[in-house]
């Protein structure tokens, strides 16, 4: 009887175990319930959602290649994914079509856009992580020469504008995915400067491959961003150009009344 009852407080734990272990403990996947996905949504960012079950082998397969492309994407594009064996998640599941395990779906700009799925057939780390950042809306203007430059920066002056000059053909995903983040808040461009001219005709002569060159709404004065040119620091200041911005619109319009 003992046996019994052991075996029986055993297999009542099966579920809860066996979705523990779908992803590994330090995976920078997290999971979401229905709450979590409408947050993820509203932060209108790109964001890749797996659908799984924790019976089910592809997903168990699929796991360690999908935390490998989370550490990957990390912190651009967040990895997100739902166990549609909980109950509380099976309504979220059902809205979202879901008819085998695993599906992975991409929101290119949260609840704003519809989703894409994902079906190239190979879950492993590679493929998925490139298809996420394919998923990107691509915001950034392509500046291709050094007097269109002022010409950019002339016709978005009501705007914030970021500025990312390198030695690159293309800009990289951070700068893609903070351009679709700030939608309409910043404008954000890409020039190649590959021998320094334009740096230099702007008057931001500096020993730094890569530059970002910010200018407040209403001038097309340029300055140079001097933190670091990862996303964290990126978005922060981004963040605070826009909430000045905010204030500063604020302020015209009580003066104005």
């Amino acid at each position: 009887m003992q046996l019994l009852h052991s075996l029986f407080a055993f297999l009542l734990l099966l579920p809860t175990l066996a979705s523990a272990a779908v992803f590994p403990a330090d995976s920078k996947v997290k999971m979401l319930d229905p709450k979590g996905f409408k947050r993820a949504m509203r932060a209108n960012r790109t964001a890749v959602v797996a659908f799984v079950a924790p019976w089910c082998g592809h997903c168990q397969r699929m796991a360690p290649e999908y935390s490998k492309a989370a550490d990957k994407l990390s912190p651009l594009i967040p990895l997100y994914a739902v166990d549609c064996d909980e109950q509380a998640n099976k309504g979220l599941c059902a809205e979202q079509g879901i008819q085998g395990f695993p599906t992975v779906k991409a929101w290119p700009r949260g609840g704003q856009s519809p989703p894409e799925t994902y079906n190239s057939g190979e879950r492993t780390a590679g493929p998925i992580t490139r298809w996420a950042g394919r998923a990107v809306p691509d915001k950034v203007k392509d500046i291709k020469k050094t007097d269109d430059v002022n010409k950019w920066a002339q016709d978005n002056i009501d705007l914030p504008r970021a500025l990312l000059i390198n030695k690159d053909q293309k800009p990289p995903l951070l700068w893609r995915v903070l351009g679709n983040n700030y939608r309409k808040r910043i404008a954000v461009a890409h020039h190649r400067d590959a021998d320094d001219e334009t740096a230099k005709a702007l008057g931001l002569e500096s020993d730094k491959a890569t530059k970002v060159v910010i200018y407040q709404p209403g001038s097309t004065e340029p300055t140079l961003y001097d933190g670091a040119t990862k996303y964290e620091a990126l978005a922060k200041h981004f963040k605070a150009i826009v909430e000045k911005a905010k204030e500063e619109k604020a302020e015209r319009a009580k003066d104005e009344l």
